[in-house]
């Protein structure tokens, strides 16, 4: 079979092949293009929202990183942390440390009364001495850490003691029994009795036997027993002459009050654990102040500046937008714990001070006073100093 031969396309049938040829093309690259241009504004979409969510996250981890922040220096105002430094107390510290390393260290019984007005850092202090002195390498020794503050009856505490020198039958204990217990001891042990002075709040005979049995102990031979006394009171161990009569003479510390610059760096060092500014120096200023011509009790300057973190974390949850304690929140909330200072002021004064002002009150508009002269200065309103 003879194959046909492809017939040869004229002038214009060509022309007409190679229009629809350049119409498919023209197709085909306008699909591509089309195509090719949805991907992309899919891709700049899946972009935009890659870069969005991103933009979340960063700012979600941001907000969270400034809470934990804040939340940080919430805890750090806690009255229960204990810093590393205790500002205004190191020679105090240096000077309860050497007394009772130089016991442990001679093995010899001693007693210690450390007093002073609240808030002046001697419960944190010594929980400070107990840590390093079981941390130290000195001859280790039994402690022993009560708050009297803790017992129901007073004399709980014979009890309390009988377990750390693990007596037996500590129901029936008394002072004679820890006394011979004493005599037979070998170790070191060391008793810290905090609020001491509650031993001692009527006074009584009972009371100070109570008192005078406890730092008696430390006078029995070869005891070795260290008793640490901490209250308020300056002259507790004035009221028991019996101490006197078995020459029983604790070592006497006092603290005084903080001063401002003082409860300064004691807010500053707490709030070095955030890595941004909370509370404006001015702010940490006038806290300090209010407190040091106050009471100086830290304490009450912890709380103010945990409440004034605490109200910053509050506005930060809401708004989401980091700001700092300023001059005026602090007062706010300085005069929220503290008073109005020269109401404060007439609150202090004593009885007959307080007689004297008001009489001074009903005589304010007579130009003088018998016996009295009066000066034009007035502090608080409507009050007089009297000369």
């Amino acid at each position: 079979m003879i194959p046909s031969k492809k017939r040869k396309l004229n002038k214009k049938e060509e022309e007409e092949s190679e229009e629809e040829e350049r119409i498919i093309f023209e197709s085909e690259s306008e699909e591509e293009t089309k195509n090719k241009e949805e991907s992309d504004e899919e891709e700049e979409e899946e972009t935009i929202r890659f870069e969005s969510e991103s933009e979340e996250e960063k700012e979600e981890e941001e907000y969270l990183w400034r809470l934990s922040n804040i939340e940080r220096a919430i805890k750090s105002f806690s009255s229960h942390s204990i810093p590393e430094h205790l500002h205004g107390r190191e020679e105090k510290e240096s000077e309860i440390t050497n007394y009772i390393k130089e016991r442990i260290k001679t093995q010899t019984s001693g007693s210690m009364y450390i007093s002073g007005k609240p808030g002046t850092g001697k419960t944190a202090t010594i929980q400070k001495i107990r840590k390093d002195l079981s941390l130290s390498k000195v001859r280790k020794c039994k402690q022993f850490f009560l708050n009297c503050m803790e017992l129901k009856d007073k004399r709980q505490i014979y009890k309390e003691i009988g377990k750390t020198l693990e007596l037996e039958d500590v129901e029936r204990l008394d002072s004679d029994v820890i006394s011979s217990a004493l005599r037979k001891r070998n170790h070191m042990i060391i008793i810290f009795l905090d609020e001491i002075d509650q031993l001692m709040s009527t006074k009584s005979k009972s009371e100070q036997q109570i008192v005078f049995d406890i730092f008696g102990w430390t006078t029995i031979p070869n005891s070795h027993l260290v008793v640490v006394g901490i209250a308020n009171a300056l002259d507790m161990t004035e009221h028991i002459p019996l101490l006197d009569y078995i020459k029983c003479q604790p070592y006497l510390i006092h603290f005084q009050g903080y001063e401002a610059d003082q409860i300064s760096r004691i807010i500053k060092e707490r709030l070095d654990s955030s890595a941004f500014t909370l509370v404006e120096d001015n702010a940490i200023t006038l806290a300090s102040r209010c407190i040091a011509n106050n009471s100086s009790d830290v304490r009450v300057v912890l709380s103010i500046l945990r409440k004034a973190v605490e109200d910053l974390k509050t506005k930060f949850e809401e708004t989401r937008k980091i700001s700092t304690v300023g001059v005026m929140l602090m007062n706010q909330i300085c005069t929220q714990f503290l008073g109005d200072p020269q109401v404060n002021q007439i609150k202090s004064r004593t009885i007959h001070e307080k007689i004297l002002l008001a009489s001074l009150c009903q005589n304010q508009d007579r130009k003088e006073v018998v016996g009295s002269q009066v000066k034009k200065v007035r502090l608080p309103k409507n009050f007089y100093f009297v000369y």
